[in-house]
């Protein structure tokens, strides 16, 4: 399967990830499954439950492991978001389960 998630480049309060940070979270990825490609940054605009409106900078990251792996794959990126403070995090599985949008909380 071929994942790829959104990693915030910003808190929800506008604080700036650090790029020590993002380093950290690239090297989970490489570790737990031997590698990954990085695209370049998106925005992109959502609503949560109550309407709030969020405007977000992310970058791609994508995934290619054994199908499998589903799960494993949405804990750590459940993890990161965690640790980023986010409500949601994007997770798109190509040709296997579809687009979800992780609730963090």
């Amino acid at each position: 399967m071929k994942f790829t998630t959104l990693i915030p480049l910003t808190r929800n309060d506008g604080s700036p990830v650090s790029s020590k940070e993002l380093t950290g979270f690239l090297d989970r990825f490489y570790r737990r499954f031997g590698g990954y490609t990085v695209g370049t940054p998106v925005r992109g605009c959502w609503s949560d439950a109550d309407g709030q409106r969020f405007d977000d900078a992310g970058l791609p990251v994508t995934v290619e492991c054994d199908n499998s792996r589903l799960e494993e794959a949405r804990k750590l990126v459940l993890r990161i978001g965690r640790q980023l403070g986010q409500k949601a995090m994007w997770f798109e599985v190509q040709y296997f389960d579809g687009v979800q949008i992780l609730r963090c909380e």
